[in-house]
């Protein structure tokens, strides 16, 4: 029987999914939980971008957002919730500032509410001896990414040919950033990012997304030092320098030769598992018995 471990008693106490749970923990040890708390809200609720039906109505609605998304750094669509949440809360008249940037207030309204209780739980939390403490030495904004990655490492994928990217899940699975995203239209720049959601269309979309470094979860993703990672995600040759090329052959070899032998020890164990071999061995065993119960007569 399993047992809950001290990380896992902490996260039980929000309501909140895990990948989000273990982010704002792990933004609570390095002492910035006002990075993460808003953005968990905000993705707690539903999506505070209005999109209206009128072309003209929907050009302007677009133009407010992307402006949002320019400010908050125009790369990370996490730190764009983050700075609609702030923006929002410090205006004189959050509706009316809504209404002028069309973001929904009742959105909002909402994730200001679920952003008060989950800064109390944490606060409790925080209280007990065990919550665990760490130091960071970095920008807001790489600590902030950090911690997502340390909630959403099962969610990373990596660019392949074009705009498309492979998840690193195990699966592989082709995905593409939605057209929402801060980062649509800049796939070319990236290489390795997050994603908060799917969704299924014509295609597989990632929702809020953000650019990450691969070290900074591969220490969290045991199994990716098992795959190649430029093979699963497709990557063009040109884009793979010689001695990239080289680990990723000898990755490939040492994987061909774990899988033979492999094969072969089960090959083995199917050779004495068959019918005449247990035989033979019963047949073996029966006689060392004879042999024996003989030599105690004998004596």
């Amino acid at each position: 029987m399993g047992c809950v471990t001290k990380l896992g008693r902490l996260m039980v106490e929000f309501p909140l999914l895990p990948s989000l749970t273990r982010a704002v923990i792990k933004a609570a040890a390095f002492g910035c939980e006002c990075l993460l708390l808003p953005v968990a809200a905000m993705l707690s609720v539903e999506n505070a971008f209005i999109r209206p039906g009128n072309p003209e109505k929907q050009k302007e609605a677009e133009l407010r957002h992307r402006k949002l998304a320019l400010e908050a750094g125009g790369s990370n669509d996490f730190v764009t919730l983050l700075t609609v949440f702030k923006r929002c809360s410090e205006s004189d008249s959050p509706a009316t500032w809504c209404r002028e940037h069309w973001i929904h207030w009742r959105a909002l309204k909402t994730a200001f509410s679920i952003e008060k209780q989950l800064g109390e739980i944490l606060n409790k939390l925080k209280q007990r001896k065990d919550f665990p403490v760490e130091t960071f030495d970095g920008s807001k904004p790489e600590l902030l990414r950090r911690c997502l990655c340390a909630g959403y490492f099962s969610n990373v994928a990596r660019r392949s040919v074009g705009k498309s990217f492979h998840t690193m899940d195990g699966h592989g699975s082709v995905v593409h950033i939605h057209p929402s995203s801060v980062l649509f239209d800049q796939e070319s720049q990236l290489d390795w990012i997050i994603f908060h959601d799917v969704m299924v269309t014509s295609k597989i979309y990632v929702r809020t997304t953000c650019p990450i470094r691969y070290e900074w979860v591969k220490d969290l993703l045991p199994k990716l030092h098992e795959i190649d990672a430029y093979q699963l995600s497709s990557v063009a040759r040109d884009e793979m320098t010689p001695g990239i090329t080289q680990q990723s052959e000898a990755l490939h070899r040492a994987k061909q030769q774990s899988e033979q032998a492999l094969q072969e020890a089960r090959r083995k164990l199917q050779r004495r598992n068959d019918e005449k071999s247990i035989s033979d061995a019963r047949t073996r065993y029966l006689q060392r018995k004879l042999d024996k119960s003989q030599s105690g007569t004998g004596q």
